[in-house]
Formats: structure tokens, C-alpha cells, sequence
């Protein structure tokens, strides 16, 4: 254990002389003080430029319309369900409903349900379409493109995640846009 330290120790030391310029200054003390001040650009130009935020925005109305496909097609089959089983207890005869009178019921109460949960998933994927369908995408695409700054919605939802995704396209334009 005593030999490991040592043996740590020698190497740092022989790194340490070997680099001066990595542990001390390679400058007089001061001498960087000399040069003009620069003004940074902002955190956020430096790491994202537009054409990346478009390309982000793009991914993300393509993942929101994915949902949104989702909410309204998941709530069109629970409403058909629904319809289909209010047309049977509709169209049953009064005698059979008589004779199955529990069954029509819960059958006639699944329907309602059914209807309404449907209707609730199909207007929340409406309300999604208006704000993340293609007409939406590209009024905001123009408006960007014009210089005016993205919706506060957008911003909240624009994650670094739709940030590192490879811009959409063959697979020869992903190659070129890795390759640059």
C-alpha cells in the first residue's frame, strides 16, 4: 500500500514538471490582463442557432402530432364502441328488453360511458390539433422565420432533447448534416 502511494506520487510530480503550462501560469502574472476586454455572446446563441431551433421544432410537432393522432383515434374507436352499443339496446324489441331487462341497462350505461369518455379524449386531441397541427406548425415556422420569437408554449416545451436529435430527412441528408 505504501509502495502504490509513493509510486502515485512520483507520477504526479514527473506530470506536474513535465506540463508546467497544465498546473501554473505560462504567462507573467498580469500579462492577460493586458489584452482588450471582449464582450461573450449569450449562452444561448452560442448554443443553439436558428436553423437548430427549427429543427427542434420540427421534432417537436412531430412527436406532439403523434399524440395527437393518438388522443383522437383512441377516442373515435371508444365513441364507435359506444354508438354501436346504444344502436343495439335502439333496435332490440321492447319484449327482449323486457326479458333481459339488467343486461340492456348496464349495456345502455356502458354506452353513455363509453360516449363520453370518447367525446373527452376527442375534443382534448382537438384541442392539441390547434395547438401542435400542421397549419399551427406552419404559421409558427413563418413567424420564426420572419424574426419574431416562438410562442411562450413553445418555449416551455422545446427541451434539449429535441435539440440533439438528427435533422428528419433521407438517409443521405442525415449523413451530410453528421458529416459537417
Amino acid at each position: 500500500m505504501h509502495k502504490l502511494t509513493l509510486l502515485t506520487a512520483g507520477l504526479l510530480l514527473a506530470a506536474a514538471a513535465a506540463a508546467p503550462q497544465a498546473w501554473g501560469q505560462a504567462r507573467p502574472l498580469g500579462a492577460d490582463m493586458a489584452a482588450a476586454p471582449t464582450a461573450l455572446p449569450s449562452l444561448s446563441t452560442l448554443r443553439y442557432d436558428r436553423t437548430d431551433t427549427l429543427r427542434a421544432l420540427q421534432h417537436l410537432f412531430m412527436q406532439r402530432s403523434k399524440a395527437m393522432r393518438g388522443w383522437l383515434e383512441g377516442g373515435t374507436a371508444i365513441m364507435a364502441t359506444g354508438a354501436v352499443k346504444k344502436t343495439m339496446v335502439a333496435t332490440s324489441s321492447k319484449k327482449e328488453r323486457r326479458d333481459n331487462e339488467s343486461y340492456y341497462e348496464s349495456l345502455d350505461e356502458d354506452a353513455s360511458r363509453d360516449l363520453l369518455i370518447g367525446g373527452l379524449m376527442v375534443g382534448y386531441g382537438a384541442y392539441r390539433y390547434t395547438r401542435f397541427g400542421p397549419r399551427q406548425y406552419q404559421r409558427v415556422v413563418a413567424a420564426y422565420q420572419e424574426g419574431q420569437p416562438l410562442p411562450p408554449y413553445l418555449n416551455r416545451k422545446l427541451k434539449t432533447k429535441y435539440f440533439r436529435l438528427l435533422p428528419i430527412g433521407s438517409r443521405k441528408e442525415r449523413a451530410a448534416a453528421v458529416g459537417q
